[in-house]
């Protein structure tokens, strides 16, 4: 028996047990095409005699069988997968939680027009009132300064 490179490699040729498999995973995969409709699985129940409403609850609890049964199937490298997966997908919707909150938290066109606005107003404000506090350091500077002058003369 002929052993693969790596243990993800697959042979070369395929042995007849393998042909076999592949042709029931076709008509495994034809089976999976034409799944039941919930309609169909009501429907179904309804004709064994219940009534609509406990048809629907036989309807989820058999689905939910089935998936609490996939996802602990106890297939060692498929539910580490299953395990890793649901670990990825937790982490990326912490993230996605954790952006829309900072998207949340930024403001909006018109929040950020009438900070725009805003800050221009302050801007243009400061802008014309920098003269008038410059003279006036100005004014102060010479007081003092004429003020020390005529104290040293002395």
């Amino acid at each position: 028996m002929e052993k693969p490179a790596n243990p993800n490699a697959l042979p070369s040729t395929p042995s007849p047990a393998q042909s076999a498999s592949t042709s029931k995973g076709k008509e495994t995969q034809k089976r999976r095409e034409k799944l039941p409709t919930p309609q169909e699985l009501v429907a179904h129940y309804e004709s064994q005699g219940l009534e609509s409403n406990e048809a629907s609850m036989k309807v989820i609890e058999d689905l939910q069988n089935v998936l609490v049964r996939m996802v602990s199937s106890g297939r060692g490298r498929k539910d580490r997968f299953m395990a890793e997966s649901s670990r990825k997908l937790d982490t990326a919707n912490t993230r996605l939680a954790i952006l829309e909150l900072k998207l949340d938290s930024k403001p909006g066109y018109a929040e950020s027009l009438a900070i725009g606005v805003t800050s221009g107003a302050i801007v243009r404000g400061a802008a014309s009132v920098f003269p008038h506090v410059v003279g006036a350091v100005g004014q102060m500077w010479n007081a003092v300064r004429s003020a020390t002058k005529s104290s040293t003369n002395l």
